[in-house]
C-alpha cells in the first residue's frame, strides 16, 4: 500500500512539471524571430506603398502639366488682334533658357491666350444680339463684366473676342450695366448667348530653390501658370503642378529659312537639314526667334519636354531611413542635360503640338 501510493504521487509530481529554462528560452528566440519577421514584412509593405503612391503622384502631376500647357498652345493666337497684349508680342513668345548655347536651366514660354466663363448666371456671353449696322457697346450677362474685372479687364487696355469672329480694344466699360464699349463694324453681327474671350499673355515657367516669391508654397520644384509678374488675383502666376524640374521647348516653322520657298511660308515644315524627312533636327531650340525669318509668327509644332521628380525621396525597404533609389543623369533634350539625383526618382514626358491659330 506504501509503495502504491509512492507510485501515485511521483505520477502527479511528473504531471504538474512546468518549463524548463532552455524550452523557455527557446520559445522566447521562436517569438522574437516571427515578431521581427511580421514586422520586417509590415514595414517594407508599407515603404513599398509610400513609394509607389508617390510615383503615381509624380507621374499625375506631368500628366496635369502637361494637359494643362499643350491646351493653351493649341488655344495661342486665339482671338489675335496682330497688337502687342502686355508681354505678348506674339501669340508665342519662345523664351529659351540660353538661346546662344546649352541650356543650364528650364525654358518659359508665353502665350496670347483666351479666357473666359461658359456656365452660371455672370456667364461671359452676350445678353443682347447686336445688328449688321455695327455696334460700338456690347452688353452682357448680369455680373460678367464685372467678373470680367477681376480677371483683369482694364479699359483702354484689353481686348476681347466676340466668339473667336472679331476682337476688338475694350475702350470703356461700366460693370453695374455690363456693358463693354468696342467697335464691331458692319456687317458683322451676334447673337444672344455668343461666349466672350478675354485675351491674356500667361507665362509658362518653372520654379526651382530658392523661391524668394514662395509660387511653389514651400514645395519646390514647381511648373507656374500666369500673367507675368502679377503677384495677386485670379491672374496671378500660381503653381499648377508640384515637381516639375524641367521644361525644354523646341520649334518647328514654316518659311524660316530663306532658302526654301524664298522664306515664304507653303504649308510645309522647314527642312533644317536637307534631309528631306520631318525629323528632330527639326525642331529648333537656341533661337532668339527676334530676326526675320525667325520669328514667333512662324512656328507651326512646338516640341514640348517636362520633367517630374518625386516630392519626396523614397526611403529604405528595411527598419532604415536610407535612400535606396534615384536617378542618374537625364538627357532632356539635345541642348540640356539634368545632373544626376541620387534621392529622387523622374520621369518624362515629350509631346509635339501643333498650332492652330499662329499666324493668322
Amino acid at each position: 500500500m506504501v509503495v502504491e501510493r509512492h507510485r501515485l504521487s511521483l505520477c502527479r509530481t511528473a504531471r504538474q512539471a512546468g518549463f524548463t529554462l532552455i524550452e523557455i528560452m527557446i520559445g522566447m528566440a521562436v517569438a522574437v524571430i516571427v515578431m521581427a519577421a511580421a514586422f520586417t514584412i509590415l514595414t517594407t509593405t508599407s515603404k513599398s506603398l509610400q513609394a509607389n503612391e508617390r510615383i503615381v503622384d509624380t507621374q499625375h502631376n506631368l500628366r496635369v502639366a502637361m494637359e494643362l500647357l499643350v491646351r493653351d498652345l493649341k488655344l495661342a493666337g486665339f482671338g489675335n488682334p496682330g497688337v502687342a497684349i502686355g508681354n505678348c508680342t506674339n501669340p508665342i513668345v519662345p523664351a529659351d533658357q540660353t538661346p546662344t548655347g546649352v541650356d543650364s536651366g528650364p525654358d518659359s514660354v508665353q502665350l496670347l491666350v483666351p479666357t473666359t466663363r461658359a456656365t452660371g448666371s455672370n456667364r461671359w456671353t452676350l445678353k443682347i444680339a447686336t445688328t449688321t449696322a455695327g455696334t460700338s457697346q456690347i452688353t452682357l450677362q448680369t455680373g460678367a463684366v464685372a467678373d470680367m474685372v477681376t480677371s483683369g479687364l482694364v479699359a483702354n487696355t484689353s481686348y476681347v473676342s466676340i466668339g473667336g469672329s472679331a476682337t476688338a480694344q475694350v475702350t470703356a466699360l461700366d460693370a453695374s450695366n455690363s456693358t463693354l464699349n468696342v467697335a464691331i463694324p458692319p456687317p458683322l453681327w451676334f447673337q444672344a448667348e455668343d461666349q466672350i474671350y478675354l485675351l491674356q499673355c500667361i507665362r509658362y515657367r518653372v520654379v526651382s530653390a530658392p523661391d524668394p516669391g514662395n509660387l511653389c508654397g514651400g514645395v519646390t520644384p514647381c511648373l507656374t501658370r500666369g500673367v507675368a509678374g502679377v503677384t495677386t488675383g485670379p491672374n496671378a502666376e500660381a503653381a499648377i503642378a508640384e515637381g516639375i524640374e524641367d521644361l525644354q521647348l523646341a520649334y518647328s516653322c514654316d518659311g524660316c529659312v530663306t532658302a526654301i520657298n524664298s522664306g515664304i511660308p507653303d504649308h510645309v515644315i522647314d527642312d533644317q537639314n536637307g534631309s528631306n524627312t520631318f525629323d528632330q533636327a527639326d525642331f529648333l531650340s537656341n533661337v532668339p526667334w527676334t530676326t526675320a525669318p525667325l520669328t514667333p509668327d512662324k512656328i507651326q509644332l512646338v516640341q514640348v519636354a517636362l520633367v517630374a521628380r518625386q516630392s519626396k525621396s523614397d526611403q529604405g525597404f528595411g527598419e532604415t531611413n536610407r535612400a535606396f533609389v534615384g536617378s542618374g543623369a537625364m538627357v532632356v533634350t539635345g541642348d540640356h542635360t539634368l545632373p544626376a539625383d541620387s534621392t529622387h526618382r523622374r520621369r518624362m514626358l515629350v509631346r509635339s503640338v501643333e498650332t492652330r491659330n499662329v499666324g493668322l
